[in-house]
Protein backbone atom coordinates (compact mmCIF):
# COMPACT_ATOMS: atom_id res chain seq x y z
CA UNK A 1 0.00 0.00 0.00
CA UNK A 2 2.84 2.37 0.83
CA UNK A 3 4.38 1.71 -2.59
CA UNK A 4 1.06 2.45 -4.34
CA UNK A 5 0.62 5.63 -2.31
CA UNK A 6 4.14 6.80 -3.20
CA UNK A 7 3.53 6.03 -6.87
CA UNK A 8 0.26 8.00 -6.90
CA UNK A 9 1.95 10.92 -5.13
CA UNK A 10 4.75 10.89 -7.71
CA UNK A 11 2.20 10.68 -10.51
CA UNK A 12 0.36 13.81 -9.41
CA UNK A 13 3.67 15.65 -9.00
CA UNK A 14 4.46 14.85 -12.64
CA UNK A 15 0.96 15.19 -14.13
CA UNK A 16 0.24 18.69 -12.71
CA UNK A 17 3.13 20.49 -14.47
CA UNK A 18 2.69 18.28 -17.56
CA UNK A 19 -0.97 19.31 -17.76
CA UNK A 20 -0.10 22.98 -17.28
CA UNK A 21 2.66 23.03 -19.90
CA UNK A 22 0.79 20.98 -22.51
CA UNK A 23 -2.49 22.89 -22.10
CA UNK A 24 -0.75 26.27 -22.31
CA UNK A 25 1.22 25.16 -25.37
CA UNK A 26 -1.98 23.98 -27.04
CA UNK A 27 -3.68 27.24 -26.18
CA UNK A 28 -0.84 29.29 -27.67
CA UNK A 29 -0.90 27.24 -30.85
CA UNK A 30 -4.64 27.84 -31.22
CA UNK A 31 -4.71 31.52 -30.23
CA UNK A 32 -3.72 33.88 -33.04
CA UNK A 33 -2.24 37.19 -32.03
CA UNK A 34 -5.03 39.01 -33.86
CA UNK A 35 -7.61 37.55 -31.44
CA UNK A 36 -5.62 38.84 -28.48
CA UNK A 37 -4.97 42.22 -30.12
CA UNK A 38 -8.64 42.66 -31.04
CA UNK A 39 -9.68 41.85 -27.49
CA UNK A 40 -7.21 44.32 -25.97
CA UNK A 41 -8.56 47.15 -28.14
CA UNK A 42 -12.04 46.70 -26.68
CA UNK A 43 -11.34 48.24 -23.27
CA UNK A 44 -14.93 47.95 -22.12
CA UNK A 45 -14.87 44.18 -22.56
CA UNK A 46 -11.41 43.87 -21.02
CA UNK A 47 -12.38 45.81 -17.89
CA UNK A 48 -15.70 44.01 -17.46
CA UNK A 49 -14.13 40.54 -17.77
CA UNK A 50 -11.15 41.45 -15.58
CA UNK A 51 -13.45 42.99 -12.97
CA UNK A 52 -15.62 39.89 -12.80
CA UNK A 53 -12.68 37.48 -12.54
CA UNK A 54 -10.25 39.41 -10.36
CA UNK A 55 -12.55 41.54 -8.20
CA UNK A 56 -16.06 40.12 -7.86
CA UNK A 57 -15.37 36.37 -7.92
CA UNK A 58 -12.32 36.33 -5.59
CA UNK A 59 -13.80 38.91 -3.20
CA UNK A 60 -17.33 37.53 -2.89
CA UNK A 61 -16.20 33.91 -3.13
CA UNK A 62 -13.54 34.34 -0.45
CA UNK A 63 -16.06 36.07 1.82
CA UNK A 64 -18.44 33.12 1.40
CA UNK A 65 -15.64 30.66 2.16
CA UNK A 66 -14.65 32.59 5.29
CA UNK A 67 -18.25 32.71 6.49
CA UNK A 68 -18.67 28.96 5.94
CA UNK A 69 -15.20 28.01 7.14
CA UNK A 70 -16.57 26.25 10.21
CA UNK A 71 -18.58 23.89 8.00
CA UNK A 72 -15.64 22.97 5.75
CA UNK A 73 -12.95 20.40 6.58
CA UNK A 74 -9.50 21.74 7.42
CA UNK A 75 -7.79 23.71 4.60
CA UNK A 76 -10.55 22.94 2.11
CA UNK A 77 -11.53 26.61 2.05
CA UNK A 78 -7.95 27.58 1.17
CA UNK A 79 -8.14 25.35 -1.89
CA UNK A 80 -11.34 27.06 -2.99
CA UNK A 81 -9.77 30.51 -2.49
CA UNK A 82 -6.74 29.62 -4.62
CA UNK A 83 -9.02 28.34 -7.41
CA UNK A 84 -11.19 31.47 -7.26
CA UNK A 85 -8.09 33.57 -7.92
CA UNK A 86 -7.08 31.50 -10.98
CA UNK A 87 -8.71 32.49 -14.28
CA UNK A 88 -8.09 31.77 -17.95
CA UNK A 89 -8.62 28.00 -18.18
CA UNK A 90 -7.64 26.44 -21.54
CA UNK A 91 -10.65 24.09 -21.37
CA UNK A 92 -12.81 27.15 -22.02
CA UNK A 93 -11.89 26.82 -25.70
CA UNK A 94 -13.61 23.42 -25.77
CA UNK A 95 -16.62 24.66 -23.80
CA UNK A 96 -16.93 27.62 -26.15
CA UNK A 97 -16.91 25.30 -29.17
CA UNK A 98 -19.64 23.19 -27.56
CA UNK A 99 -21.75 26.29 -26.88
CA UNK A 100 -21.18 27.62 -30.43
CA UNK A 101 -19.40 30.74 -29.25
CA UNK A 102 -17.13 32.39 -31.85
CA UNK A 103 -13.57 31.25 -31.27
CA UNK A 104 -12.13 34.73 -30.87
CA UNK A 105 -14.65 35.51 -28.12
CA UNK A 106 -13.20 32.76 -25.94
CA UNK A 107 -9.54 32.72 -27.04
CA UNK A 108 -8.95 36.48 -26.72
CA UNK A 109 -10.51 36.95 -23.24
CA UNK A 110 -8.92 33.72 -22.02
CA UNK A 111 -5.45 34.97 -22.97
CA UNK A 112 -6.16 38.25 -21.17
CA UNK A 113 -7.29 36.36 -18.06
CA UNK A 114 -4.26 34.10 -18.11
CA UNK A 115 -1.93 37.09 -18.13
CA UNK A 116 -4.04 38.62 -15.37
CA UNK A 117 -3.73 35.47 -13.27
CA UNK A 118 0.06 35.49 -13.56
CA UNK A 119 0.12 39.00 -12.10
CA UNK A 120 -2.83 38.67 -9.70
CA UNK A 121 -2.16 35.35 -7.99
CA UNK A 122 1.34 36.03 -6.58
CA UNK A 123 0.13 39.35 -5.16
CA UNK A 124 -3.29 38.40 -3.78
CA UNK A 125 -3.28 34.68 -2.91
CA UNK A 126 -0.77 35.06 -0.02
CA UNK A 127 -3.00 37.78 1.46
CA UNK A 128 -6.22 35.78 1.29
CA UNK A 129 -4.98 32.51 2.77
CA UNK A 130 -5.55 32.41 6.52
CA UNK A 131 -3.75 29.25 7.67
CA UNK A 132 -1.23 28.66 4.86
CA UNK A 133 1.84 30.67 3.92
CA UNK A 134 2.62 31.00 0.23
CA UNK A 135 5.70 32.66 -1.24
CA UNK A 136 4.36 35.13 -3.80
CA UNK A 137 7.67 35.42 -5.67
CA UNK A 138 7.97 31.64 -5.94
CA UNK A 139 4.43 31.53 -7.31
CA UNK A 140 5.26 34.21 -9.87
CA UNK A 141 8.35 32.33 -11.09
CA UNK A 142 6.37 29.10 -11.31
CA UNK A 143 3.52 30.63 -13.32
CA UNK A 144 5.91 32.47 -15.64
CA UNK A 145 7.93 29.36 -16.39
CA UNK A 146 5.14 26.78 -16.52
CA UNK A 147 2.25 28.74 -18.03
CA UNK A 148 3.32 31.96 -19.76
CA UNK A 149 6.41 30.53 -21.45
CA UNK A 150 4.60 27.57 -23.10
CA UNK A 151 1.82 29.90 -24.29
CA UNK A 152 4.35 32.29 -25.88
CA UNK A 153 6.17 29.32 -27.40
CA UNK A 154 2.90 28.07 -28.89
CA UNK A 155 2.12 31.47 -30.41
CA UNK A 156 5.63 31.65 -31.88
CA UNK A 157 5.46 28.13 -33.33
CA UNK A 158 2.05 28.89 -34.87
CA UNK A 159 3.47 32.03 -36.48
CA UNK A 160 6.49 30.20 -37.94
CA UNK A 161 4.66 27.00 -38.96
CA UNK A 162 1.04 28.10 -39.54
CA UNK A 163 0.14 25.03 -41.61
CA UNK A 164 1.25 22.65 -38.88
CA UNK A 165 -0.08 24.61 -35.89
CA UNK A 166 -3.38 22.76 -35.70
CA UNK A 167 -1.68 19.34 -35.73
CA UNK A 168 0.80 20.44 -33.07
CA UNK A 169 -2.08 21.83 -31.01
CA UNK A 170 -4.00 18.57 -31.23
CA UNK A 171 -0.92 16.64 -30.06
CA UNK A 172 -0.37 19.00 -27.14
CA UNK A 173 -4.08 18.85 -26.34
CA UNK A 174 -3.95 15.05 -26.26
CA UNK A 175 -1.01 15.17 -23.86
CA UNK A 176 -2.90 17.65 -21.69
CA UNK A 177 -6.01 15.45 -21.67
CA UNK A 178 -4.02 12.36 -20.64
CA UNK A 179 -2.21 14.37 -17.96
CA UNK A 180 -5.55 15.70 -16.68
CA UNK A 181 -6.98 12.19 -16.35
CA UNK A 182 -3.86 11.00 -14.53
CA UNK A 183 -3.97 14.11 -12.34
CA UNK A 184 -7.54 13.44 -11.19
CA UNK A 185 -7.03 9.69 -10.78
CA UNK A 186 -3.81 10.07 -8.81
CA UNK A 187 -5.11 12.97 -6.74
CA UNK A 188 -8.35 11.26 -5.79
CA UNK A 189 -6.76 7.79 -5.58
CA UNK A 190 -4.02 8.80 -3.17
CA UNK A 191 -6.54 10.53 -0.92
CA UNK A 192 -9.63 8.31 -1.28
CA UNK A 193 -10.54 8.51 2.41
CA UNK A 194 -10.31 12.30 2.34
CA UNK A 195 -12.34 12.49 -0.87
CA UNK A 196 -15.10 10.36 0.67
CA UNK A 197 -15.12 12.56 3.77
CA UNK A 198 -15.40 15.71 1.65
CA UNK A 199 -18.19 14.27 -0.49
CA UNK A 200 -20.19 13.50 2.66
CA UNK A 201 -19.66 17.06 3.92
CA UNK A 202 -21.17 20.34 2.58
CA UNK A 203 -18.10 20.79 0.35
CA UNK A 204 -19.85 19.84 -2.90
CA UNK A 205 -22.73 22.23 -2.20
CA UNK A 206 -20.28 25.05 -1.48
CA UNK A 207 -18.36 24.21 -4.67
CA UNK A 208 -21.58 24.29 -6.72
CA UNK A 209 -22.46 27.64 -5.18
CA UNK A 210 -19.05 29.09 -6.05
CA UNK A 211 -19.37 27.90 -9.65
CA UNK A 212 -22.83 29.49 -9.83
CA UNK A 213 -21.42 32.73 -8.39
CA UNK A 214 -18.71 32.79 -11.05
CA UNK A 215 -21.28 32.11 -13.78
CA UNK A 216 -23.53 34.98 -12.66
CA UNK A 217 -20.57 37.38 -12.36
CA UNK A 218 -19.41 36.42 -15.84
CA UNK A 219 -22.91 36.78 -17.25
CA UNK A 220 -23.15 40.32 -15.88
CA UNK A 221 -19.71 41.05 -17.37
CA UNK A 222 -21.02 39.80 -20.72
CA UNK A 223 -23.94 42.23 -20.53
CA UNK A 224 -21.54 45.09 -19.76
CA UNK A 225 -19.01 44.11 -22.46
CA UNK A 226 -18.40 45.99 -25.67
CA UNK A 227 -19.37 45.17 -29.23
CA UNK A 228 -16.54 42.67 -29.73
CA UNK A 229 -18.48 40.07 -27.74
CA UNK A 230 -21.61 38.98 -29.58
CA UNK A 231 -22.57 36.10 -27.24
CA UNK A 232 -23.27 37.44 -23.73
CA UNK A 233 -22.90 34.09 -21.94
CA UNK A 234 -19.34 33.63 -23.27
CA UNK A 235 -17.80 35.43 -20.26
CA UNK A 236 -20.08 33.38 -17.97
CA UNK A 237 -18.55 30.13 -19.23
CA UNK A 238 -15.11 31.74 -19.23
CA UNK A 239 -15.46 32.81 -15.60
CA UNK A 240 -17.07 29.63 -14.28
CA UNK A 241 -14.27 27.31 -15.38
CA UNK A 242 -11.38 28.32 -13.14
CA UNK A 243 -7.79 27.67 -14.19
CA UNK A 244 -7.11 24.40 -12.38
CA UNK A 245 -3.58 24.18 -13.78
CA UNK A 246 -2.56 27.51 -12.25
CA UNK A 247 -4.38 26.75 -8.99
CA UNK A 248 -2.71 23.36 -8.57
CA UNK A 249 0.71 24.76 -9.40
CA UNK A 250 0.27 27.37 -6.68
CA UNK A 251 -1.18 24.85 -4.21
CA UNK A 252 1.70 22.43 -4.64
CA UNK A 253 4.46 25.02 -4.81
CA UNK A 254 5.02 25.02 -1.04
CA UNK A 255 4.00 21.47 -0.20
CA UNK A 256 0.67 22.40 1.37
CA UNK A 257 -1.78 19.80 2.69
CA UNK A 258 -3.59 17.33 0.46
CA UNK A 259 -6.91 18.92 1.45
CA UNK A 260 -6.03 22.00 -0.61
CA UNK A 261 -5.22 19.95 -3.72
CA UNK A 262 -8.36 17.82 -3.38
CA UNK A 263 -10.54 20.91 -2.87
CA UNK A 264 -9.22 22.40 -6.13
CA UNK A 265 -9.82 19.14 -8.00
CA UNK A 266 -13.35 18.86 -6.58
CA UNK A 267 -14.22 22.44 -7.54
CA UNK A 268 -12.97 21.77 -11.06
CA UNK A 269 -14.96 18.53 -11.28
CA UNK A 270 -18.14 20.24 -10.06
CA UNK A 271 -17.63 23.03 -12.61
CA UNK A 272 -17.15 20.46 -15.36
CA UNK A 273 -20.35 18.62 -14.42
CA UNK A 274 -22.33 21.87 -14.35
CA UNK A 275 -20.87 23.60 -17.42
CA UNK A 276 -20.64 20.79 -19.99
CA UNK A 277 -24.43 20.11 -20.06
CA UNK A 278 -25.10 23.86 -20.24
CA UNK A 279 -22.67 24.28 -23.15
CA UNK A 280 -24.11 21.28 -24.99
CA UNK A 281 -27.74 22.43 -24.61
CA UNK A 282 -27.08 26.06 -25.54
CA UNK A 283 -24.87 25.01 -28.44
CA UNK A 284 -27.55 22.67 -29.79
CA UNK A 285 -30.18 25.42 -29.53
CA UNK A 286 -27.96 27.91 -31.37
CA UNK A 287 -27.14 25.46 -34.12
CA UNK A 288 -30.81 24.67 -34.61
CA UNK A 289 -31.69 28.37 -34.80
CA UNK A 290 -28.97 28.81 -37.40
CA UNK A 291 -30.25 25.83 -39.39
CA UNK A 292 -27.02 23.87 -38.95
CA UNK A 293 -26.81 20.10 -38.95
CA UNK A 294 -25.52 18.72 -35.67
CA UNK A 295 -23.51 15.55 -35.17
CA UNK A 296 -21.95 14.22 -31.99
CA UNK A 297 -18.56 15.54 -33.09
CA UNK A 298 -19.95 19.00 -33.81
CA UNK A 299 -21.82 19.15 -30.49
CA UNK A 300 -18.68 18.14 -28.60
CA UNK A 301 -16.69 20.78 -30.45
CA UNK A 302 -14.14 18.34 -31.87
CA UNK A 303 -15.03 18.74 -35.54
CA UNK A 304 -16.05 21.68 -37.69
CA UNK A 305 -14.33 24.97 -38.46
CA UNK A 306 -13.61 27.49 -35.76
CA UNK A 307 -15.64 30.65 -36.00
CA UNK A 308 -13.54 33.78 -35.85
Amino acid sequence: MHTIGSLLSLLIDVSVPAFAIASMLSMGLRTPLRAFALQMRDRRTVFSVLGANFVVIPAVGTLIVWLLNGLLPHHTGEGFVIALCAAGAPFVLQLGAMARIPYGETAGPMAVLLLGSIVFMPLVVPLLLQDIEVDGWAVARLLLGTMLSPMIAGIAIAAVFPHHADRFARTAGTVAAVAAVLMFLSGFGSNSALVLRLILSPVLLVAAGLVALAFVAGRVAGDLAGDVLTVPDGPAILSSQRNIAAALLVARSDGVTDSVTIAILLLSAVGFVMLVPYALVTGLARRRRAGEKSSVGVLLGVVGPKTD
